[in-house]
């Protein structure tokens, strides 16, 4: 399975928003609703063939804790 890392989210959630965060951004602090979630899903399955559930941005919040979502939940896989 390929990893999604905090660098793609970080590119990803860029270009959606258009404007520059880190990986320790509140990405609905910087505008991401749920529509730039949907965005964001369709460009990383796009990228990297994975289906990152919507649930991981809500719950992460931060690039770097959505991929750390991310990675817990493919644990294993």
């Amino acid at each position: 399975m390929t990893d999604i890392s905090t660098a793609m989210i970080i590119a990803c959630v860029q270009k959606v928003l258009n404007k520059d965060i880190t990986e320790e951004t509140d990405i609905f602090a910087a505008g991401v609703d749920s529509l730039a979630v949907l965005r964001c899903r369709a460009l990383l399955k796009q990228q990297t063939g994975v289906r990152v559930p919507g649930h991981v941005f809500f719950g992460g919040r931060t690039p770097a804790g959505i991929a750390e979502l991310i990675g817990a939940e493919n644990a294993g896989r």
